[in-house]
């Protein structure tokens, strides 16, 4: 004689999902309980229990095979995710060092063209004769003068002498 917790040895599942099997068959193939509250099981009564179980079962077992491999694929894209975010933290890394070393030869480049342009003006200041500054000077005077011939009228004129030695 069969007892509910053979069939679930033989089944591999769970006292309750044999139960659960049970209340789930048709009426006329539910197996009848004695006087004790226990079922009493023939072979028409086991036959439809493992029937039914194979039939939900296996889809049970292939919705479970298939969870498994879309959770194997997300495992796969996850881990390939995860390489592709590190190579671009190293991208962006090196491009951070390029960044500031271009920065540093900007700075240096420009330091450099201020010294040259500062020793040229030295250069210039030295290589040019004293006439040239005096030419320089000379031309300032004129404008001095062409400013003052070209002041207004109103104002009084200077005389001759402070003119001349300005």
């Amino acid at each position: 004689m069969e007892t509910i917790s053979s069939i679930a040895k033989k089944l591999q599942v769970t006292n309750g999902r044999v139960y659960q099997i049970i209340r789930e068959l048709p009426k006329d193939k539910q197996p009848k309980k004695n006087e004790q509250g226990k079922y009493n099981f023939n072979e028409i009564n086991i036959k439809a229990i493992v029937d039914h179980y194979n039939r939900t079962g296996m889809k049970q077992n292939d919705n479970l095979n298939n969870d498994n491999e879309i959770i194997k694929q997300l495992r796969v894209d996850l881990e390939q995710a995860r390489t592709e975010l590190q190579t671009k933290n190293q991208q962006i890394a090196k491009f951070q060092k390029l960044l500031d070393q271009q920065q540093q030869l900007n700075l240096s480049s420009q330091k450099l063209l201020e010294n040259q342009k500062s020793e040229q003006n030295i250069k210039n200041d030295a290589t040019q004769s004293p006439e040239g500054r005096f030419k320089s000077d000379k031309s300032n005077s004129d404008t001095n003068t062409n400013e003052q011939s070209k002041k207004p009228s109103k104002e009084k004129q200077e005389s001759f002498w402070k003119r001349l030695f300005r």
